[in-house]
């Protein structure tokens, strides 16, 4: 029977939060042994070790390919399905743990970034013994994969026979492991630790393991190479109150205890009567166990408390840390509010653990032993490192230089005082511009001279309540629209400055972002003498402007995963060159431009460079309108139509220098934004945070048809996007068009586009939208 205790003291909380493991000292001669063999003598050594523990011994220790190719028909279709929804929801909650690059000016003229850099090779090793651990393939390998990891070894003890189970072997090549070993135990931990002939040394080792491989594991951290957590035998802690039901919760524990001997099970109860019927049902269950004999062996390393008092009780299981944690109960929130310490936490009578440990989303790869207390579970950042970066400009070292100056003498470093007053000095004596772009300069002969047309009350800047207008022979009578605008959108600028962290000076606001571009070409770009670059595929209107202003348009093809070479575009950029326009998020491929990569491009081109964002806001990348000052030569346009949800209105907005924004308002049409478009943007604009939330939506629903269209049979490929829509190749574009117009759903063919050939681009609609979407896509 499981030792029940009665409201323990807590001096005596130590005691029953004990697990039933080895120390890793105790462990360590061994431990210590083994890897030296290892590192000795490589795979002789793992043959050895796997002759002695697992009893088979292996010529090889590579999976061959043949094998997990033989492993799919080994499988039932029930359970290859079973795994594909599981596949797709670890899919889903683990790619919405990206996160968008930092970067922050923390004070004028000093950027400090941070990115996040996937891991270059992992190891991950699938525990054997008595249960093929196949789940736990899922939740090591798919996380890597978002991540972008280049190699991930799997390592898994063999059978008697020498064999890898096949359900273990088809998920491996299902979540994109590059390379499987039949090796296990702590030899293991040793060869990702090293490196064998046969088993590369990896940078960080995942995954769980029994009481040795967690010392193995442990120890390895010391020689070199990062673990995800100490992560041994599983335990379950079970909170139950007068509302539990006493089946669920006896079925809970038992799955945990049938893990193996060393497993550990609790129960916290705050009810003698639900007590005493758990307790029950826990050996009426036990009996019909197939792994019997080994849950009664973890049963008998297990405890039952009853504690009177449910804050208590949230104490004390935040003393144990658990892994898994239920709370059974019909109202759960004061004791989910208490969480400090647990590695998965499962809410209500209804979350058993096993859905966590399969198909839920979430990562069964936990820390035990109450290492919850320091350490998270796997999730996706445990495949990434963190790089900061920091980029400090001539006035930001002017202003910053000193403090750091001070500091580093106060430390006595004269070397790093010296890094910066040599700066300072220099820059004193040479006073060198970091950017000599001159936009008045570059501005077409014709219209430097050229006079403004005088809009009615444009120097009255919108103060229409303060005086009797007669001046610009309008019906006089109110109706909403009898009078003109205000021909500089003050309004609008003014909440567009506050929601993008910049000036108004810096804020121009044209009739949809393609009057903002025509503009440009007008103000800068001489027909016959000047050209303008940009890169294809890319947004049709460039070329449409163009023709039409008589611009000569040179396009820099993509490679064919639609990324931009930067040395073919510098190279494309000659003196004639007046206007560079990038998109970004991309249209129609919807990928991103290293931004980096843009900000050198930006440095050494002398040709205005138009960055259209009209994307952005879907992206996890950070826009460029903060940069608009440090780069007299950079425009971003941006456009209030996508994500804003104001295409009706038509407003497009160009963030720029603010001499910039002088000579665009110089050329425009007089009153170029209607009122009523000006009062529908300044009424949606008042709650961002309902934009917010729409943002959000759309991104969900553009993973969720991304996994849809995967799944599509006549879909090649997927091409990862970053806006509101999504490219993909199909097998024939015309008839897939046509096959999904027949069913009144309708999508871009972009085959026309070059580069674009048999690909089809699809918008994220609403979620009913997108439901008809994928419903049609058989």
């Amino acid at each position: 029977m499981m030792e029940v205790i009665e409201n323990p003291k807590r001096e005596q909380w130590p005691l029953f939060t004990k697990r039933p493991t080895v120390s890793f000292e105790e462990q360590l001669p061994f431990i210590q042994t083994l890897f030296k063999k290892v590192q000795n003598e490589g795979d002789s050594a793992l043959i050895e070790y796997t002759s002695k523990f697992d009893g088979v011994v292996q010529a090889e220790l590579k999976v061959s390919e043949q094998e997990i190719v033989l492993a799919e028909s080994k499988l039932d279709s029930e359970l290859k399905n079973a795994i594909a929804v599981a596949k797709s929801n670890i899919e889903a909650f683990h790619k919405a743990q990206r996160t968008r690059p930092v970067e922050l000016e923390t004070q004028p003229g000093v950027w400090c970034a941070s990115k996040k850099v996937p891991i270059e090779r992992v190891g991950i090793y699938i525990p054997g013994g008595s249960a093929p651990l196949f789940s736990t393939v899922l939740m090591l390998a798919i996380p890597a994969v978002i991540a972008g990891v280049d190699r991930i070894i799997l390592c898994t003890p063999p059978d008697k026979m020498g064999e890898i189970h096949p359900a273990i072997l088809y998920t491996a090549k299902l979540c994109g492991v590059t390379e499987l070993y039949a090796v296990g135990g702590a030899q293991a931990i040793a060869a990702l630790t090293f490196g064998t002939t046969s088993i590369p040394k990896v940078d960080k080792i995942f995954g769980p393991g029994n009481q040795y491989v967690t010392s193995a594991k442990q120890y390895a951290s010391q020689r070199g190479v990062a673990i995800d957590m100490p992560a041994g035998p599983s335990e379950l802690l079970v909170f139950a109150d007068q509302t539990a039901v006493p089946q669920f919760v006896a079925a809970d524990l038992l799955s945990q205890a049938e893990h193996g001997p060393d497993s550990q099970v609790v129960l916290v109860c705050t009810d003698q009567v639900i007590l005493s019927k758990i307790t029950s049902e826990i050996y009426a269950q036990l009996e019909q166990l197939p792994r019997k004999a080994i849950a009664e062996k973890a049963l008998n390393n297990s405890r039952i408390l009853y504690f009177s008092d449910r804050k208590r009780a949230a104490e004390f299981i935040n003393s144990y840390a658990p892994e898994h944690y239920i709370i059974a109960s019909e109202a759960p929130e004061d004791m989910v509010l208490e969480v400090r310490n647990a590695g998965s936490v499962f809410i209500g009578n209804y979350t058993p653990e096993s859905a966590g440990d399969y198909a839920s989303g979430t990562n069964h790869t936990l820390p035990t032993n109450g290492f919850a207390r320091q350490y998270s579970g796997v999730n996706l950042d445990s495949y990434f490192k963190s790089i900061t970066f920091q980029r400090i400009s001539e006035n930001g070292i002017l202003n910053l230089g000193p403090s750091v100056a001070i500091m580093a003498q106060a430390e006595q470093l004269e070397a790093h005082k010296n890094a910066v007053t040599v700066r300072l000095e220099y820059l004193k004596r040479n006073k060198v511009a970091s950017n000599a772009y001159d936009i008045s300069k570059q501005i077409r002969g014709h219209l430097r001279s050229s006079s403004v047309y005088s809009a009615a009350r444009d120097e009255f800047s919108s103060v229409f309540d303060q005086y009797l207008w007669l001046d610009a022979n309008e019906n006089p009578f109110p109706n909403g629209a009898n009078r003109y605008p205000d021909p500089y959108q003050t309004a609008l600028k003014q909440r567009l400055s506050e929601l993008w962290s910049v000036s108004k000076e810096e804020l121009f606001i044209g009739n949809g972002s393609d009057e903002v571009l025509d503009l440009l070409m007008q103000l800068l770009v001489e027909p016959m003498q000047h050209d303008v670059v940009t890169f294809a595929p890319s947004y049709g209107m460039y070329q449409v402007l163009a023709e039409k202003n008589g611009i000569e348009l040179s396009s820099v093809r993509l490679q064919e995963d639609f990324r931009l070479d930067w040395n073919l575009l510098e190279q494309t950029v000659s003196s004639r060159t007046k206007l560079v326009l990038l998109c970004s998020p991309n249209n129609p491929t919807g990928n991103v431009l290293d931004a980096d990569k843009l900000i050198l491009f930006l440095q050494r081109t002398n040709s205005l460079v138009v960055v259209d964002e009209a994307y952005i806001d879907f992206s996890k990348e950070k826009t460029l309108t903060n940069r608009v000052l440090e780069f007299p030569n950079l425009v971003v346009v941006r456009t209030l139509s996508k994500a804003y949800g104001l295409a009706g209105a038509r407003l497009g907005v160009a963030v720029a220098n603010p001499s910039i924004v002088g000579w665009l308002n110089k050329i425009k049409p007089p009153y170029n934004v209607s009122e009523t478009s000006l009062e529908k943007a300044i009424s949606r604009l008042a709650d961002f945070t309902v934009i917010q939330r729409e943002i959000e939506q759309i991104v969900n629903e553009r993973i969720r048809i991304e996994r849809a269209l995967e799944a599509c049979e006549w879909v090649k490929k997927v091409y990862p996007s970053e806006a509101n829509f999504i490219l993909v190749r199909v097998d024939d574009a015309a008839s897939r068009y046509q096959q999904l117009l027949d069913s009144h759903v309708v999508v871009r063919n972009r085959s026309s586009q070059l580069g674009c050939e048999n690909t089809l681009r699809i918008s994220v609609g609403t979620p009913d939208e997108n439901d008809q979407l994928i419903k049609n896509l058989n």
